[in-house]
């Protein structure tokens, strides 16, 4: 079996792999308290490791990016772009100059010089579909020692974080909509917020802008010419395109994105009040509803993820709702969600028995990675969570 770039990510993030002892090109220690978040989407390979470096172990806390050999950094043109900027170690198999372009302060660390010291090494004991889900860390982490093994105080937790994520977007629609004091103000904000979401988490900011470029007040009322003024306005944005299917470019969003806004009740959806299981189910089917123009333009997980983040906290805003509902649709099951659940509930726990049927315990699991994972990880034994 050819070793690949995927080889060197596995062995770079599972201990059991990784050699014990590593040490930068320049000879300095390097001890690896964790590895980093591995990163499915754009930009480097390996998100908020911490490593210690020199004998006086000092600590640092940013990304790893693996290549086969150095020179694939400037190959790729990392050097130059602003997400790879945060980078503290450039791991690589093979040996070669260090790049200048590495962000200052990076270290180079050679791992195949570690690796192929062990004779008995193949790239086939490197079972590539494990990863990197199923070889998190053996031990268990102090949340799953106080929640993996009790599923009622778990839903609990989830439950409250999920009411105090939607409560908290809530707050700040609540402030925008103070801002406008018309009714098309208010169906502006509406409008913005279900483009926001549109965007997903890389471009968000890039539909959010069109949105305001383009006021509902002055959209067409036929599909193409509002397709047409979306991609328009998109010439003027810096899209995020790394790590997208063909299918799922920026430009059909918002082709998508014009058919929601003309061919389906999402807009009428500003006035829902009622957030029944059965109401809220068909909410999820009218968004996803099927286009004239292309078939469904948009699927059950968006749909659900803009229920959750724009349609129940503008009820709650205006009081149209008191509290979001103890059920909503689930949307689809992020990165951070999964790896979030992984740490709180075990390696061998079964989603659909947890969390994967109910999006109000979805939006719990990311409230929890913001407040608890991403602050704590992997110092986890100083985290408030786990205090029960």
């Amino acid at each position: 079996m050819k070793l690949t770039e995927r080889h060197v990510q596995a062995i770079w993030y599972d201990a059991a792999l990784r050699p014990p002892h590593l040490v930068t090109r320049r000879g300095s220690d390097v001890v690896v308290v964790s590895p980093g978040e591995w990163n499915l989407g754009a930009g480097p390979d390996f998100r908020g490791a911490v490593l210690e470096l020199g004998r006086e172990r000092r600590r640092v806390v940013g990304d790893v990016e693996v290549h086969l050999c150095p020179a694939d950094w400037d190959f790729h043109g990392h050097g130059t772009a602003p997400n790879y900027r945060n980078v503290i170690a450039h791991v690589t198999w093979g040996c070669g100059p260090a790049p200048a372009s590495l962000p200052p302060g990076a270290v180079s660390i050679w791992l195949g010089r570690f690796m192929t010291a062990e004779t008995s090494f193949s790239p086939e004991q490197v079972d590539l579909t494990a990863y990197p889900f199923a070889r998190l860390p053996l031990e268990e982490r102090p949340c799953e020692r106080v929640l993996g093994h009790n599923p009622d105080l778990a839903h609990k937790v989830l439950e409250t974080a999920g009411r105090h994520r939607l409560r908290m977007k809530a707050r700040r629609l609540q402030g925008r909509l103070a801002e406008s004091a018309q009714a098309s103000g208010r169906r502006q904000v509406f409008y913005e917020e279900v483009m926001t979401a549109l965007g997903y988490a890389k471009n968000t900011a890039a539909f959010r802008n069109i949105a305001r470029r383009l006021p509902l007040a002055e959209l067409p009322e036929d599909v193409l010419s509002v397709q047409r003024a979306f991609l328009t306005a998109g010439t003027f944005e810096t899209w995020v395109r790394d790590g997208f299917r063909p299918f799922n470019t920026p430009e059909l969003r918002l082709a998508h994105a014009a058919e929601i806004m003309t061919e389906t009740p999402t807009l009428e959806l500003a006035e829902a009040s009622n957030f029944t299981q059965r109401a809220c189910r068909e909410m999820v089917r009218a968004m996803g509803g099927v286009s004239r123009a292309s078939g469904r333009c948009l699927g059950a997980g968006r749909a659900a993820a803009v229920l959750a983040n724009v349609i129940v906290p503008f009820a709650i805003a205006e009081g149209r709702l008191d509290e979001a509902p103890a059920w909503l649709p689930p949307e689809d099951i992020s990165a951070p969600v999964r790896l979030t659940a992984f740490r709180l509930f075990g390696r061998d726990h079964n989603p659909a028995a947890w969390y994967a049927g109910n999006g109000l315990l979805i939006q719990g699991l990311l409230q929890i990675h913001r407040d608890h994972c991403l602050a704590h990880h992997p110092d986890c034994e100083a985290c408030r969570l786990a205090d029960g």
